[in-house]
């Protein structure tokens, strides 16, 4: 093997399901699990080049929360040598997981001791990948999946976003809302035998099924069947796009699972050139993004939603969660990640970003291959470009969606591209 192929993996998981009756999270009621339909699972991938290690750590989750992403990834630098920014940890953003965080207006309550559970779950299996290196090759593929997500938003005639599809006879529907990324990006790692050992699937679609089961919705079923094709000891992470605007299509989850899965087969087994795993580099930065304020314009938008008989399921979620905004702090700090792998790149966003911020970061990388994953290392809520912030569809919505001014979705995707071309200049 080339000296520039050379690495070493490592990958391993543990399980992070809870119990019956636990809490789960995704909408704005209650629910409780009445069945476990499949495990969620903590899955991470380690790789080590040129004296250089960085770890990829996928969870079947809603999201990722600082609260226990952070002292995870101490942990991780102290027992695995792995440096914090370094460690990439983000979610599927499974709607029928547990409850994470206390959302101030929403009747869901967090799991108790479910984040001190999954940072020990994210640390263990670490641990285990570290401790199970092999000698490596890594392959990198891609092809396109059309026809399993779709914009959940439309433009109407006036200019404006809602969440709906055109429907027949629509007369203010004019199009989608925005683009659609369909690429499904797969990173395996293969060992001295050729056999596939690990897997990396990125690809854009809302999980988003809803019910009272336990389970890692489509990504699971991905996982399950690909386990299927090279082995039950043969994990998958799921790194989830950028998926703020795009739903899966009206096909059962289990379909579109295995649909990815055959996706992710094609684009990997094709490949016949390893890809280089060096040099290695990783960057973390922590961007401050100035926090929405309420205004006498919110205060009667809000009111006029309270008072509409009328209202539907997610504008009678409006009034308690806007009511419960806090004007304090006027900023938060957000993580933007970025590591580097050879010639590819893996940006880590903290957000549910709309698919037209990944396609800006994918058009200005100076990488030959960038995957875009969301729900990384902490939770900042749906990011919309600038040019859609204020349109009014699910995700645009201030305070209630939407937490920051509209230029912050700018603040990051600058963040990710300058930090890309600093590491690929060998600043």
């Amino acid at each position: 093997m080339p000296e520039n192929e050379k690495c070493r993996v490592g990958v391993a998981q543990r399980k992070i399901t809870p119990a019956l009756g636990a809490e789960l999270g995704g909408y704005f009621h209650k629910r409780f699990a009445k069945d476990i339909k499949g495990d969620l699972l903590a899955k991470a991938m380690v790789i080590e080049a040129g004296g250089r290690r960085m770890a990829l750590v996928a969870t079947d989750l809603l999201r990722t929360c600082a609260e226990f992403a952070d002292p995870a990834r101490a942990r991780i630098a102290s027992s695995c040598g792995i440096p914090p920014e370094a460690v990439m940890i983000s979610a599927s953003h499974t709607h029928t997981g547990p409850a994470l965080q206390k959302d101030k207006g929403n009747p869901v309550d967090p799991v108790p001791g479910c984040a001190e559970t999954i940072a020990e779950a994210i640390v263990n299996a670490t641990q285990d990948a570290c401790g199970a290196m092999f000698d490596a090759t890594l392959y990198l593929g891609q092809t396109e999946a059309k026809q399993y997500s779709m914009n959940k938003l439309s433009r109407t005639r006036d200019g404006m976003d809602v969440y709906r599809q055109p429907q027949p006879n629509d007369a203010e529907v004019i199009g989608p809302a925005g683009p659609l990324d369909t690429s499904v990006q797969v990173l395996c790692a293969r060992d001295a035998d050729k056999r596939i050992r690990a897997l990396a699937v990125n690809f854009a679609a809302h999980p988003n099924s809803g019910g009272d089961s336990i389970w890692a919705e489509w990504p699971g079923e991905m996982a399950l069947t690909l386990a299927a094709i090279y082995g039950k000891d043969v994990p998958c992470l799921f790194l989830q796009g950028t998926s703020g605007d795009v739903d899966c299509r009206g096909i059962p989850r289990e379909r579109i699972g295995r649909g990815i899965a055959g996706a992710a087969i094609m684009a990997i087994e094709r490949e016949v050139k390893p890809a280089a795993p060096g040099p290695m580099d990783y960057r973390m930065r922590i961007l401050k993004l100035p926090r929405l304020q309420k205004t006498a314009e919110t205060d009667r938008i809000v009111n006029a939603i309270r008072n509409n008989p009328d209202a539907d399921y997610l504008e009678k979620s409006w009034p308690p969660r806007y009511d419960a905004w806090d004007p304090e702090p006027a900023e938060q700090a957000v993580p933007v990640q970025c590591l580097r792998m050879g010639d590819t790149a893996l940006v880590g966003l903290p957000c549910e970003a709309f698919t037209s911020l990944g396609l800006e970061i994918k058009r200005y990388s100076p990488a030959q291959r960038t995957l875009v994953v969301t729900y990384a290392n902490d939770h900042a809520g749906y990011m919309p470009p600038v040019e859609q912030a204020d349109r009014g569809g699910y995700g645009e919505w201030p305070f209630i969606s939407r937490r920051f001014i509209p230029q912050a979705a700018t603040m990051i995707t600058n963040a990710a591209i300058g930090m890309l071309h600093e590491m690929w200049a060998g600043k």
